[in-house]
């Protein structure tokens, strides 16, 4: 069994002309100077020996399986705690981004240009990447253009003219006609939300 060992092990052993299998099979024949019962022993003795090889090698296969797995899972949980660990990092850089865009957003629309033009310091704000200082000098050079031309509320509505309505209406439509019916309905409306 050693020499076929040996001859297995030896990986240039095919040029020698001697197969580990033909030593195999030579040492499985009985031998000249070897009785039955001594040969019956050996062959025994070999088959015994091969079963508790086989059992080793099948324990040293599970155990490395074993090992492997639990190596396998040991790198499972490093790969799950760098990605959690990744993923809180992109998390709180995501959050530092927002943050740092709300302010300056806030930044451009407390501008006091922003004031006279909120239209464009609404579009500088979402619309662009500009900085703070660059959207502020750009809101202050397009109020300049503006002083004076921004009126209040109350301002622009005195210049509007409002038409009287009641004194150019002419003569009351025919109870029975359509106008009429129309004319009823809307003053029955008013009675009762108390208008008249």
């Amino acid at each position: 069994m050693k020499l076929a060992k040996v001859l297995g092990a030896l990986s240039y052993a095919h040029l020698l002309g001697i197969s580990a299998a033909k030593v195999e099979d030579d040492e499985k024949k009985q031998r000249a100077d070897e009785s039955d019962e001594d040969y019956a022993k050996r062959m025994e003795d070999g088959d015994e020996k091969k079963e508790k090889d086989d059992d080793a090698k099948k324990a040293e296969e599970e155990e490395k399986k074993k090992d492997d797995e639990a190596k396998k899972a040991e790198e499972d949980k490093e790969k799950e705690k760098s990605k959690k660990a990744e993923e809180s990092d992109d998390e709180e850089k995501d959050k530092a981004a927002r943050q740092s865009e709300r302010a300056r957003c806030a930044a451009i629309f407390a501008c006091e240009a922003a004031g006279s033009r909120p239209d464009m310091a609404a579009h500088l704000a979402f619309n662009t990447d500009m900085t703070v200082d660059a959207a502020t000098e750009m809101l202050k050079t397009i109020s300049a253009g503006h002083v004076g031309k921004t009126r209040s509320l109350a301002n622009r509505m005195a210049e509007v003219q409002t038409p009287n309505v009641g004194t150019e209406a002419g003569a009351a439509p025919a109870a029975d006609s359509p106008q009429g019916v129309a004319a009823r309905i809307v003053a029955a409306g008013k009675l009762r939300r108390g208008e008249s």
